[in-house]
């Protein structure tokens, strides 16, 4: 009996793999918010006498240590999708590897993690430690969306200069988040009491932050403009995505910084972050296309 190698499942386990890889940054973003960065004084164990947060470490215990239960679980998604995609290996090469990829980034994590910890949340250790998360995010949604179509390539692309301008998304996204990881070592949420900040000007990084932003947003606007006029549908929605996505995080990006960085509202940045990273990979996606399972059912791969 014949099966497609991308079932249900292993689409639903794709998307709780991005939606985990988000969550790792948003429940990171929760530790430095609430100022447990160090809840768990010593990594690997929480505490040098205790694996495990205790009693007495109280709130910022629990926090910190939930943190890293997630990531455990993150690594245990990642085994399961592992052995969801083992026997169809050979025929999605390209799933099996980018998962692999996935799983590779939580051990690397884990030991950013503890150096974090072993100095005392020193913010630019801190911000290598989340860069390999919003890359996680990027290569989770890619995921995601390879398990939409077969591997094949249509042998079309979208026309120019759409496919230039998907990659200038995706690199404004990137410089977005290098300087957001600026902007938040210079603000007021360190993590804790006992960690310092990275001595940039808050005002001058927040405005220099600001300026790929609205590159980024025309570009996005550009580049819908240019697939509405070449009929470039594939490309239409993951714009218009995007460009929702976009307005929003202004939105809040702005309101945070004229209330003095509210709690909430960074929490809401934060997850606005993770949704403009794997929108920005959909729209760079979507101007090579593939076959789908719909259009090319001879061409799906299957295993017996």
């Amino acid at each position: 009996m014949r099966r497609e190698v991308v079932t249900t499942k292993i689409r639903i386990a794709a998307w709780a793999m991005l939606i985990a890889q988000a969550g790792i940054i948003f429940t990171g973003g929760i530790v430095r918010l609430t100022g447990s960065g160090l809840g768990c004084s010593d990594w690997p164990k929480c505490t040098p006498d205790s694996l495990v947060a205790t009693e007495e470490m109280g709130i910022h215990g629990a926090i910190e240590f939930g943190n890293r239960l997630l990531a455990v679980g993150l690594a245990l998604l990642g085994v399961v999708i592992m052995i969801m995609l083992w026997k169809g290996r050979k025929a999605r090469p390209d799933l099996f590897w980018l998962n692999v990829g996935l799983v590779a980034i939580v051990p690397v994590q884990a030991v950013v993690g503890g150096i974090t910890v072993w100095t005392k949340l020193n913010p630019w250790v801190v911000a290598g430690h989340f860069v390999p998360s919003a890359i996680a995010v990027g290569v989770a949604a890619y995921f995601v969306r390879r398990t939409y179509d077969t591997g094949v390539r249509t042998g079309r692309r979208a026309p120019q200069p759409l496919p230039a301008l998907g990659w200038i998304i995706l690199g404004l996204t990137a410089i977005i988040v290098v300087f957001g990881v600026l902007t938040t070592g210079a603000g007021p949420h360190s993590g804790s009491t006992m960690s310092t900040r990275n001595g940039l000007d808050n005002v001058l990084i927040t405005r220099a932050h600001a300026v790929p932003v609205w590159l980024l947003v025309a570009t996005t606007i550009g580049a819908l403009v240019v697939a509405a006029r070449r009929r470039w549908q594939p490309m239409m929605r993951p714009l218009q995505v995007l460009l929702v996505i976009e307005i929003l995080q202004g939105l809040i990006g702005y309101v945070q910084y004229f209330l003095g960085v509210p709690i909430v509202l960074v929490a809401f940045h934060m997850i606005g972050l993770s949704a403009t990273i794997a929108a920005s990979v959909a729209v760079c996606d979507s101007a090579y296309p593939r076959s789908t399972h719909a259009d090319t059912d001879r061409r799906v791969p299957v295993v017996r």
